[in-house]
């Protein structure tokens, strides 16, 4: 199996979307009134997006490997989970 590739169809189609759409949602509600805690929750949905940006670059320089891949998947796997469970 084709852990880049499922990988990078993941990122491009489904999490930086999502991402982007909190984003906006969350610049919006603090256009709408000041919060602190909405601003933190700025600072770590763009730093969830350099991430994800990252690991496309690395992807297309080569420099992930299918394990590390692998790892990536497993442990979004992981959180897909543990979201459910609230």
């Amino acid at each position: 199996m084709d852990y880049i590739k499922e990988l990078t169809n993941l990122i491009q189609t489904d999490i930086l979307p999502e991402v982007n759409d909190n984003i906006k949602d969350i610049e919006t509600q603090i256009a709408k009134k000041k919060n602190k805690a909405l601003k933190e929750e700025l600072d770590y949905m763009k730093q969830v997006k350099l991430y994800f940006d990252e690991v496309l670059i690395d992807i297309e320089k080569n420099l992930l490997t299918q394990e590390q891949a692998l790892d990536i998947l497993e442990g979004l796997e992981d959180m897909k989970v543990e979201n459910q469970d609230f």
